[in-house]
């Protein structure tokens, strides 16, 4: 039965990525995501249920339109297999319990925000509000109404936090230190995880982050560097190793 489990919720984690591929690139550019219907973004023909069969279609297509034959962008396809990936290590890691919902949703923003803020440089509100309410609810239920406020108030602590080291990293450094995305996503790192936890992710993402923006820096290119999906996988990274950090925080 665990595998039965662990193949459904893959084959989930690979559907429900198309969808977050949707909601990743449509809402920058203003776009509905209701309306149209899937369709080739180069000469707009509308897919048949066929050629929305996740990481199947891509492969039984060879990653290109049907019609034009422009290539279908490569993300989605990796998207879907991590996607379904991550969903089904959850499973086999936590079981049914609080931990695995609340890892499904970091997940699932994990995706949304890697593409949104690697292509636009956009972190977007409705993700991040509709992750938050989710996981406040899933504490209350789980482990009461009492702990997941005090996660309200550690999630606001994070936010303004953040907001400090972004005005003052202005300041020093005479352009915009962290963006507004990034901001609001410290708020579920403090609605996630407990203080010391936060400051862990928070040293972490910046580990993580340091090779992209040495690259960025070396190769001329941008100096802005999309921050949100370093923040968030150290959020995740943090939150499946808990036990791990434990001890490293028992350390000091």
């Amino acid at each position: 039965m665990e595998v039965f489990y662990a193949i459904m919720f893959f084959i989930l984690g690979a559907v429900l990525a198309s969808f977050y591929c949707v909601i990743a690139t449509r809402l920058p550019e203003g776009k509905s995501i209701v309306k149209p219907g899937s369709h080739c973004t180069s000469c707009n023909h509308k897919l048949k249920w066929f050629e929305l069969i996740p990481i199947i279609s891509y492969i039984f297509l060879r990653g290109k339109c049907r019609y034009c034959h422009k290539k279908i962008p490569f993300y989605e396809f990796v998207c879907e297999i991590v996607t379904g990936t991550l969903f089904c290590i959850s499973y086999l890691y936590f079981g049914f319990s609080y931990n695995f919902y609340v890892s499904l949703i970091l997940i699932s923003l994990l995706m949304i925000i890697f593409i949104s803020d690697f292509q636009y440089m956009i972190i977007l509100d409705s993700p991040l509000v509709i992750s938050a309410i989710a996981i406040f609810l899933l504490k209350g239920f789980y482990l009461g109404w009492d702990i997941a406020f005090i996660s309200v108030r550690d999630g606001i602590f994070m936010f303004l936090l953040m907001l400090a080291i972004g005005y003052f990293g202005s300041k020093a450094f005479k352009r915009e230190a962290l963006g507004g995305g990034d901001i609001k996503l410290s708020f579920i790192i403090g609605l996630t995880l407990t203080f010391p936890y936060c400051l862990m992710a928070l040293i972490l993402s910046t580990f993580l982050a340091l090779p992209y923006a040495t690259f960025s820096l070396l190769s001329n290119s941008s100096h802005e560097v999309p921050y949100g999906p370093f923040l968030i996988s150290a959020l995740c990274i943090v939150f499946f190793y808990l036990d791990k950090f434990s001890y490293i925080i028992n350390l000091f």
